[in-house]
């Protein structure tokens, strides 16, 4: 059950990802897919457009930490390991947005790292909440 809520998870970021306009889905619930056979790499490490290449930008960065933090989340549950959720939740916002390139999408640099920091802001949660729990064990 586990493994299907995070293939749930992971489907939902990937049809908001890979929607070839976000507003128009977000808008109009309208999704429609487009592929660029020889997408333009560079685009990647732009950093010149990180606050007008979405009419929405800080929820839609915010949507990235969120979401990709609630799949770490997920991961963790059923993996029961930090260090692998960790990676393989990194290694899905990475392929992710190497992925927009092809969909005609903006993938970035600086939204893995957005990505990156929703998962160790999970990962410190449940740090301390591990930390919480071990404090509040009676010692016999």
């Amino acid at each position: 059950m586990r493994l299907f809520i995070v293939m749930v998870w992971a489907l939902f970021l990937g049809l908001h990802t890979f929607t070839d306009n976000l507003e128009n889905l977000l808008s109009h619930q309208s999704i429609n897919f487009t592929w660029l056979s020889s997408p333009s790499y560079h685009h990647f490490f732009n950093v010149s457009d990180i606050t007008w290449i979405h009419p929405n930008f800080y929820l839609i960065k915010f949507g990235h930490f969120i979401g990709f933090g609630i799949l770490d989340l997920f991961i963790f549950l059923w993996l029961t390991s930090h260090r692998k959720s960790m990676l393989l939740t990194f290694s899905f916002a990475v392929f992710t947005e190497v992925l927009q390139l092809y969909f005609g999408r903006d993938g970035r640099m600086y939204d893995v790292i957005i990505d990156s920091l929703g998962i160790v802001m999970v990962y410190q949660m449940l740090k301390y909440l591990s930390k919480i729990e071990k404090a509040s064990i009676p010692y016999e």
